[in-house]
């Protein structure tokens, strides 16, 4: 009798048999967890209740500029175009909420969560696919920024297409793939300027593919014109590098690099058992080797080197790395370290958000390690304990408090009346508290320019500070009070390039009005962008 032919597995089955094999058990309670894992993954990535802070603002005023406008406005900013008109046309469809503008980055990182299983099955097969796919959906991260109206979660997805472009490519340069190639090395260009690093690294690469092995040629050319179709906006690029820069924050420093296995594991317990756990599994993802029993290893001994030979499955660490996730930790290596280097030399910030670029290679080595281990049955259970941690870590990022500035407009809300002259000192305070306001014939200020708070403008940032006078502002912005009107001050000191010069202000204002009364206190141990509100009345 012919042999009946068998189904094809289906998705959920191959999802067991890569992490549990045939006779893996309990099959209900994995199905159950993993649905759950999935649910709960996908659900935190649209759960934010926080009110937008300055970046997320700062990007919502600008995208909804018209589209001829975007570019100008980027250029008194510092990123490229492609997030914001994005989220232009996002907006014009979904409307300007805080669920609206962040649901974009959300959904951009489910559209990455496929392309990570991709990638893993690519590196290493079925197994290394789920296991890369369950780390990208619990990543803190991940989670955090698919939260946030910002291009983090765009940076991750082209870091995966394009890796899987570029791989592909390799494999057959057909005129498709090398499309593919182009397209997702500008696309990264234009989204954010670390890109550029993580570009150089992999043309260099490439280069040296090319002088051992003969081969790669057509890739390189691919990634070369995918340079050339960011050049048009290169001249904002050489303006943006002369005179925005990271004026809000300090220089790169070597302490960074070893910061981002903390970057990416996020805060509390939960996140030092992800960090601990995820430092571990990079480093064997990278050394470490399956032996199967009968593999002959060399030890150490007295004598010199001696030969053993491995009587059961166990994992052996070797100093020469793996060829094929070696080559993916050499890359995101090599890009944090330029990165770090050049943020030094120009006084650049060196910023975890930043790092967003190189996250997909960095779970792809992970997930290496974590198929390193014979035993399939302790690989789940790594992966289950990696999931939760990084699940509940993910949570408590989403639940904590990004800005005050809800306290803040909401007191203005109540007690404000038209007329009002409100003062944001820094600036930086002002886009947050300005989404929020819903008082008419308010007019407002920012320190140090005068203008008003929807945008900071970050040319010649901290040039323009040392060139404010504080109590010569204090005494204009006086001077613009109508009779009978309140001066309301949003002020927080210790903005770098700022000094106390929001404190001196302050003091001004006590000196030249009415005494004040705070009727909201900064609370940095709540809040990450914190803030004061004093009233003076007229």
């Amino acid at each position: 009798m012919p042999s009946a032919v068998e189904s094809p597995p289906r998705p959920g089955e191959r999802l067991r048999d890569a992490l549990f094999g045939d006779s893996g058990r309990p099959r209900g309670l994995f199905f159950a967890a993993a649905i759950i894992a999935i649910i709960a993954g996908v659900v935190l990535r649209f759960w934010a209740p926080t009110p937008l802070w300055l970046d997320e603002a700062l990007t919502v005023n600008i995208s909804r500029l018209p589209l001829t406008q975007i570019p100008r406005a980027l250029s008194h900013d510092g990123a490229p175009p492609l997030y914001y008109f994005l989220l232009h046309f996002w907006m014009q469809a979904f409307g300007r909420g805080d669920i609206a503008v962040r649901a974009l980055s959300g959904l951009i990182s489910v559209a990455a969560l496929p392309a990570f299983w991709l990638a893993g099955r690519r590196v290493g097969g079925r197994a290394v696919g789920w296991v890369t796919f369950f780390l990208g959906l619990s990543s803190p991260f991940a989670i955090s920024y698919a939260t946030a109206a910002r291009m983090y979660s765009l940076m991750i997805l082209l870091s995966l297409l394009g890796y899987l472009a570029l791989s592909r490519a390799l494999e057959q340069p057909s005129r498709g793939r090398l499309t593919a190639v182009a397209v997702t090395v500008a696309a990264l260009l234009y989204t954010h300027y670390w890109g550029i690093y993580l570009v150089v690294v992999t043309g260099l690469w490439l280069v040296w593919r090319i002088w051992r092995r003969g081969e790669g040629q057509a890739v390189l050319r691919a990634v070369a014109a995918g340079c050339v179709a960011w050049l048009p906006w290169s001249p904002v690029f050489a303006y943006q590098a002369l005179h925005t820069g990271t004026p809000w924050t300090g220089g790169a420093s070597p302490a960074d690099l070893l910061g981002v296995f903390r970057d990416f594991s996020g805060g509390g317990p939960w996140g030092s058992v992800v960090m601990y756990a995820t430092f571990a599994l990079f480093l064997i993802g990278i050394f470490g080797r399956t032996a199967v029993p009968g593999t002959v290893v060399e030890v150490g001994s007295p004598d010199g080197t001696a030969r053993r030979t491995v009587a059961g499955p166990a994992i052996v660490l070797e100093l020469r790395p793996r060829p094929g996730t070696s080559v993916l930790a050499a890359v995101a290596t090599a890009t944090l370290f330029i990165a770090m280097v050049l943020g030094a030399v120009a006084n650049a910030a060196f910023v975890a958000r930043y790092t967003a670029v190189v996250l997909p290679l960095f779970l792809l080595v992970v997930a290496g390690g974590i198929a390193v281990f014979p035993a399939r049955r302790f690989r789940a259970g790594c992966m289950a304990v990696l999931s939760l941690a990084g699940l509940l870590t993910g949570y408590g990022e989403n639940s904590s408090q990004r800005t005050q500035a809800a306290q803040v407009a909401g007191v203005l809300n109540v007690m404000a009346q038209p007329g009002d002259l409100v003062v944001y000192c820094p600036d930086q305070l002002g886009p947050a508290v300005d989404r929020l306001l819903r008082v008419g014939g308010l007019t407002q200020l920012t320190f140090p320019r005068a203008i008003g708070p929807q945008r900071v403008d970050w040319v010649d940032y901290k040039k323009v500070i040392a060139a404010t006078d504080v109590e010569t502002f204090a005494q204009q912005t006086l001077s613009r009070l109508s009779p009978g009107s309140t001066l309301w001050l949003v002020w927080r000191d210790g903005y770098p390039g700022l000094g106390g010069d929001c404190g001196y202000l302050k003091s001004w204002f006590d000196l030249l009005h009415s005494p004040g009364m705070t009727l909201v206190a900064a609370n940095g141990g709540r809040f990450y962008e914190y803030e004061n509100l004093v009233r003076y009345s007229g």
